[in-house]
């Protein structure tokens, strides 16, 4: 099967960071929940293309840790992705030129003037039967069952509000208090796991790949080392705010989380960490493609993929 690591951090990161707390309205006696889960999944059926800007960041007591801004051009039936990203944190600022194609990937990083070439291989299995699988359904019954049952009466704790033009604007505030003890009880497996994949990383002495977004984009905003919280680990709060457009489409969402915690040294931490996406030019979206020709070119063999990452 093809590792679309552009297509899967771009569309199914972004749907994921967005279902972890999905918003609900009320308006009108209609239910909020399920009001902006259609919306979701009428997003997701209808894209073809789409233009996606996103900003993260990451901070620690105040201080920032990481952060990205990002520009990003999707078509999902030529599975092309074209776009820039520049990151920054723990391994300095680099700013990545993206393009993704049927065949695999290329990227570009600011400090040097190669580009990086990855064919996709279909795995073995595939090969064998000349097919691929098909897309998995957005949104599964069975997720859906899933997420229902962890929201609960969260329902509840949405407001919302519905233009004239029936733009919708969805805002959940949630406070320690308030979060459910099943979405609680994640947050320091999360960090749990953090903190084996750190050690893990570790005994190897693996080193950054600044030739790889992969490894610059883990490193830089997700720093093992720092966000290594041990114990006391906790939702402080979450906050989400989206809008709607009058064609039921996503248009904007911004997620803010904190935790706090103490590390294996008993220093407390506050961290923060928000994601802002806003997505535009809905089926007007082209992305740009890359012609090699006359340019520095590396081959990044296929153990380099999967010699570190599943």
């Amino acid at each position: 099967m093809k590792k679309k690591w552009l297509l899967t951090g771009g569309a199914a990161g972004i749907s994921g960071a967005i279902m972890l707390v999905t918003g609900m309205t009320a308006f009108a006696g209609t239910s909020g929940y399920e009001d902006y889960k259609a919306a979701l999944k009428n997003t997701a059926e209808n894209i073809q293309t789409v233009t996606v800007q996103a900003d993260a960041m990451l901070k620690d007591n105040g201080t920032i840790l990481s952060q990205a801004q990002g520009s990003i051009k999707v078509s999902l039936p030529n599975e092309a992705v074209s776009g820039a990203v520049k990151i920054s944190g723990s391994q300095g600022s680099h700013e990545l030129n993206l393009y993704s194609q049927p065949d695999g990937q290329v990227w570009k990083s600011d400090a040097s003037d190669i580009y990086y070439v990855k064919q996709d291989i279909k795995d073995k299995k595939d090969q064998e039967t000349g097919t691929e699988p098909k897309e998995a359904v957005w949104l599964s019954s069975l997720e859906e069952t899933i997420m229902d049952a962890l929201i609960g009466n969260l329902k509840n704790e949405i407001t919302s509000t519905t233009d004239k033009d029936g733009a919708k604007h969805i805002s959940l505030q949630l406070d320690n208090a308030q979060i459910p003890a099943v979405v609680q009880a994640l947050a320091p497996v999360l960090f749990k796991n953090l903190s084996e994949e750190k050690d893990h990383k570790s005994s190897k002495e693996t080193t950054v790949d600044s030739n790889d977004p992969e490894d610059l984009i883990q490193h830089n905003l997700f720093d093992f080392q720092a966000i290594a919280l041990t114990n006391g680990v906790q939702i402080q709060s979450i906050r989400l705010n989206a809008d709607i457009t009058p064609a039921n489409e996503l248009q904007h969402q911004q997620l803010d989380l904190t935790f706090v915690g103490q590390d294996a040294q008993g220093a407390s931490h506050t961290l923060a960490a928000s994601v802002d996406v806003q997505l535009s030019a809905f089926n007007a979206t082209t992305p740009e493609s890359i012609d090699l020709s006359g340019k520095q070119v590396q081959q990044v063999k296929e153990d380099h993929e999967y010699g570190h990452r599943d």
